[in-house]
């Protein structure tokens, strides 16, 4: 079943910024999560992002599909985290989203209101990120770890 998924991204244009991706616009992505989402780090989990790399692939104004969504913008990044590297704690505030690990693994430290726990997260899973979920994310292994991240923002948020 993760062939199809990735050929359905990559024919989507996300996981190569093409024309698919660069008719919506692309938008210079300047931080993993925003500085607002940020939270006091509990044991395992990261409390600093480093050795992090965001590329945007593209973006979607959703007020000219659906005018419910005036001011939101389907988003679309790569983002790899180096061996060693991490992504800060932090909680989503109406951004939801799903982040699909293409390669690599990482440990997800997350918390959707039973206590924070540590999943370890591969290649071909998704990850869906909602208002509430507490996470951060860690590379312990000795490779990149890269994911492609689909998320609905407001039209400001880098």
């Amino acid at each position: 079943m993760r062939a199809p998924v990735l050929s359905l991204i990559s024919c989507a244009g996300l996981l190569l910024p093409g024309p698919a991706a660069l008719a919506h616009g692309n938008h210079a992505a300047q931080t993993v999560t925003p500085a607002r989402e940020q939270r006091a780090a509990p044991p395992d989990a990261p409390s600093i992002t480093s050795r992090v790399s965001v590329e945007s692939l593209g973006s979607l104004d959703l007020s000219r599909e659906f005018t419910a969504l005036q001011g939101r913008v389907l988003r679309s990044r790569r983002i790899t985290i180096a061996p060693g590297g991490s992504v800060a704690w932090h909680q989503h505030q109406q951004r939801p989203g799903v982040a699909y690990l293409i390669s690599g693994s990482l440990i997800e430290i997350r918390d959707d209101g039973s206590g924070p726990r540590l999943i370890q997260r591969s290649a071909g899973d998704a990850v869906f990120e909602s208002t509430g979920v507490l996470h951060g994310w860690r590379n312990d292994s000795g490779r990149p770890a890269t994911a492609v991240v689909i998320d609905l923002v407001p039209q400001t948020q880098p």
